[in-house]
Formats: structure tokens, sequence, C-alpha cells
């Protein structure tokens, strides 16, 4: 074997090897700890609309505190920017290539109505989909900008929101009431 293969070899074997330590990891700690700390994380949040990333590639608290929040991946290295930001990035590109997740996947746009916070996710026609608590969401044609209220979903406290249809890179939206 040449060198560029070993390489190769080499790197599969690491991302595989480091998703089996991450899984044991995870399983070695038990249920009663995982909900001890995930406890202690949402019981210091601010009042406010979030997605909790429960996948591999999204874990993580993202608040949703902008107008409009944008979510998808980088670029790989076979792909050329395209020049528009992104307000959190979800990284499935196990194998350098992307799986599930477009370069801009959905966004979740909040708005106040009589007082009241609303949140609506809307897909961008992702390549994938949006799941909505299991069913697809229609994505928006065209320019991303402004709310298309023909494809754009209300949410509600504990919607589950998949970036296409395998169900791994996952979030849980999440209203934490003022105190």
């Amino acid at each position: 074997m040449d060198s560029f293969q070993d390489a190769i070899t080499k790197i599969e074997k690491m991302i595989r090897t480091s998703r089996l330590n991450d899984l044991d990891a995870l399983m070695k700690a038990g249920q009663l700890q995982r909900i001890s700390e995930i406890g202690d994380a949402i019981a210091k949040l601010d009042p406010g609309g979030y997605l909790i990333g429960c996948g591999p590639y999204t874990q993580g608290i993202y608040r949703l505190s902008a107008s409009e929040t944008v979510f998808g991946r980088q670029a790989t290295l076979h792909e050329e920017p395209i020049g528009k930001a992104l307000d959190f990035s979800v990284n499935d590109s196990v194998t350098f290539r992307p799986r599930e997740v477009s370069r801009q996947h959905f966004k979740i746009t909040h708005t106040q109505v009589d007082s009241e916070s609303v949140y609506l996710i809307t897909d961008f026609d992702s390549t994938c989909g949006t799941y909505l608590n299991g069913s697809s969401l229609e994505g928006q044609k065209g320019n991303n900008s402004g709310v298309d209220t023909s494809t754009a979903k209300p949410l509600a406290d504990l919607d589950v929101i998949s970036l296409g249809p395998g169900m791994v890179n996952l979030f849980l939206f999440l209203i934490i009431p003022k105190r």
C-alpha cells in the first residue's frame, strides 16, 4: 500500500473508532447521570426559545433570540462557498461529503403577536428536507428572505425537528417561560 492509501485507511478507522468511543462513553455515563446533566444545563437557561441539538452532529443549545436564525452547513472542499452567513452550522460530513444537511437548510423566524412570542420554521427547499414531528415541510422556493406564510409552520414547545429523513440531525424546540 502506498502512503496515500494508508492515510485514507487510517482516517476512516479514526472516524469509525471515535464514533464508537463517543457512543461507549455516552452509554457508560448511565441514563440518570445524563438526565441530571441535561437538567442542570436547561435549568440555567434564560426565558425564551431554544433549539436543543440532540443528534451527534447537532448537539448543543441554540438560543433563538434574533428575528431570524438560519441553520445549515459549511461548504465542503468539493463545493464553492455561497457567500451567505449561517447563524448555526451543522457538520454532518462524516466522510467529508454531506449526508442530509444542506448549505442553507432551514430558518426559524421569531416575532411578537399580541405580546406572545411566535416561532415559525421554514425549510429552504433543502435537498433532504426538514421534518417537523415526522412530517416533511414544504420548501420555500426562490428567495429565502422574509416569511413565506404558505410554507412557514408554527413551532410549539417540545416539537421535534429533523434535518433529513434519517432522524440523526435532531433538534427539540423548547420554550423557557418567564419565571
